[in-house]
């Protein structure tokens, strides 16, 4: 088994400033010693080489003296300490500019993108292309390290300070895509433009080439080097963040950690995720960290999802100005440590699987609400991106729900493949509302034009049977915002929750003239598969009326029985993860997150007397994991604990 798959890394990303060629390596050793780190992430090559190179191409450390790279990769070793090497292949000094012109990004007005002394270079040019094969293959040759990193790879639309630079326009991109497409380049971004969808095809294409390359380069040298970056194409550790930024649109992502791995775990066996929880508060305040709590519950969902421990600053220890977070990141760390035979290879076993279609970047609202949810609703579910989708094929079946929300790119071996499950899908979102075909086949139904003129629109609650959660509060509609379509059902679907058509909201004298018709706004096809033809889950994430989430499980539960594996008091707050980590043993997890007001952490609350009881699995023994040792927990027709002020986690052993 590769080193990587064991799944047991404990890795600390220093992100190193020129400067830092001067650090104390020493000391920099003991710094990971008392963390409990077993791996060290640091730079070696790209912008900066932090090593002797005999490359002309490379930037030398003006700061360095003798090899600072290789002496810090032989004290870690002596000390067990793994080291990945971080490369950064996206910017070069500028001094190779005039030379080079053609290595470089080039933007609409014909200029390149320079960054203090830097300039961007483009994913087409030789020097991404040919130029940091060489660079790799030095370290490689020269340097025992264990796995390499490649830092903001791909194509890349903005500065660090977030100014847009649009499309390169570089005669290398103009080249490969007139090749590859017999089309001009497009200009600007823009999804309604036949060839930018094109070119997403071409940058997702030359990228992963790209990757394979650097694949085969790095097998060729040492099969036991790890490839890692923020793509899965060619990669054995999958890269991704938990981080802040001041000018993020909120809601803030709380279950960002859970998200990241949970998606990775779900979708590839061959891989490990590397979520790494950034403690700066922004690529502009590095120096400062996130509030402790915060830090923790990213820490902590790595662990609980099946992760590694990532956690990452910048400079080094010995003069960082933030070390609030330290004891803690020690603590989860040594946690981990202590108990590392039990993480890292979950089976979650659940019976909803949540598609993710979008870029690990992008924002997913309608997944994001779904996900929250369920998460909410203690329900456990398996997340898989649409393109792993096919991998999955013969597992549908395994699954109660698959739930779609806002997918539109699935192929027709996927669609044939759910039609046939015995599992309910779920669509939501408008998913796959280009496709009549899918429409008809998945979900019963035909849709109608977009309708965007939406303010004022009520969703009536009936029939009570399908919704009984609102026969309960007496609440006869709930509003719908954001566009929608009109279904046409066909034979074998059955339509709900009719649509009240808009009316005059002000003023308040002219109030009235609500329409209710018989337009449902949601159906149920073969007695099991549903479709939601407007964004129920961007409603919940970004406004977060719990109306939302009765409406989708009141609607799945007409259509089956939702599949809980555990009954419990915990509050929505309290995220909670069940999997079996070893044979005839389980893990029950849970993070508290009963301190966060929607802008600001404080510490967790204390919950008396949270009650568990499983459904599925009959516990013969249950151990609470401390750090004192594992201490036996009383199982009698389920279990009863606390979690206390200020408790941010807590994992129990059930033996069955």
């Amino acid at each position: 088994m590769a080193w990587w798959l064991k799944n047991n890394i404990r890795m600390i990303q220093n992100n190193i400033r020129d400067i830092d060629a001067k650090m104390n390596i020493d000391h920099q050793i003991a710094w990971l010693k008392s963390f409990g780190a077993n791996t060290l992430q640091i730079g070696c090559g790209g912008i900066t080489a932090f090593h002797p190179t005999k490359l002309d191409f490379q930037w030398e450390n003006p700061y360095m003296e003798g090899d600072f790279f290789g002496e810090i990769l032989n004290k870690c070793h002596e000390n067990g300490i793994r080291v990945i090497a971080r490369f950064d292949f996206s910017k070069t000094h500028e001094k190779f500019y005039e030379e080079h012109p053609e290595w470089y990004f080039k933007g609409l007005d014909g200029n390149p993108v320079r960054y203090h002394d830097t300039v961007a270079t483009c994913v087409n040019g030789p020097y991404q292309r040919e130029r940091s094969l060489d660079i790799i293959r030095e370290v490689m040759e020269q340097y025992p390290v264990d796995g390499i990193f490649f830092n903001m790879f791909g194509y890349v639309t903005y500065d660090y300070s977030g100014n847009y630079v649009g499309i390169c326009q570089c005669e290398n991109c103009k080249k490969k895509f007139r090749e590859m497409y017999g089309e001009e380049l497009p200009v600007k971004e823009d999804i309604e433009d036949p060839v930018f969808l094109k070119y997403v095809d071409f940058k997702k294409k030359t990228a992963d080439e790209m990757l394979m390359k650097i694949h085969n380069l790095a097998r060729s040298i040492n099969p036991d080097c790890a490839v890692s970056t923020y793509a899965t194409t060619g990669v054995d550790i999958v890269r991704n963040e938990s981080n802040s930024a001041v000018d993020r649109p909120l809601p803030f992502w709380i279950y960002n950690s859970s998200d990241n791995v949970g998606e990775i775990e779900g979708s590839f066996s061959d891989k490990i995720c590397s979520n790494c929880c950034i403690n700066a508060v922004d690529l502009p305040y590095r120096f400062m960290g996130v509030s402790n709590q915060l830090n923790q519950i990213r820490l902590y969902g790595n662990l609980a999802s099946g992760g590694i421990l990532d956690w990452c600053i910048i400079g080094n220890f010995d003069d960082y100005p933030d070390r609030e977070n330290f004891d803690s990141v020690r603590k989860i760390f040594h946690h981990h440590k202590q108990y590392e035979q039990y993480y890292g290879h979950f089976n979650p076993k659940t019976k909803i699987m949540l598609v993710k279609e979008g870029s690990r970047k992008s924002l997913c609202a309608e997944y994001r609400g779904i996900f929250r949810m369920l998460k909410e609703a203690h329900l456990q579910f398996t997340i898989v991106e649409v393109d792993s989708l096919k991998d999955k094929l013969k597992e549908l079946d395994e699954y109660t729900y698959i739930i779609l929300p806002d997918v539109h790119t699935l192929s027709t071996e996927m669609m044939d493949a759910l039609v046939e499950t015995k599992a309910a899908v779920v669509g939501t979102g408008l998913t796959m509302e280009e496709s009549a075909p899918c429409l008809e086949q998945l979900f019963g139904i035909g849709v109608s034009e977009k309708i965007t003129d939406v303010r004022g629109t009520y969703l009536k609650t009936e029939p009570k049977q399908i919704f009984p959660d609102f026969a309960e509060a007496e609440k006869e509609w709930v509003f719908l915002d954001g566009p929608y379509r009109k279904m046409k059902l066909l034979p074998g679907a059955e339509g709900y929750l009719p649509l009240v058509e808009k009316a005059m909201f002000g003023p308040p004298e002219r109030c009235f003239g609500h329409k209710e018709t018989d337009s449902c706004m949601m159906s149920i096809y073969g007695e099991k598969n549903i479709y939601i033809p407007w964004s129920i889950g961007t409603l919940y994430y970004k406004l977060g009326y719990d109306e939302f989430k009765k409406l989708l499980f009141d609607i799945m539960a007409a259509a089956g029985t939702l599949p809980y594996s555990f009954e419990t008091t915990a509050p929505e707050m309290v995220e909670m993860f069940l999997a079996e980590c070893a044979p005839e043993t389980y893990m029950l997890q849970m993070i508290n997150l009963t301190g966060y007001n929607g802008m600001t952490f404080f510490e967790s609350h204390e919950i008396k007397n949270i009650k568990v009881k499983f459904k599925e699995i009959t516990p013969v023994l249950v151990e609470e994991l401390t750090e004192q040792g594992l201490k036996a927990t009383e199982y009698q027709d389920g279990m009863t604990f606390n979690l206390e002020k200020g408790e941010l986690y807590k994992a129990f052993l059930i033996h069955v």
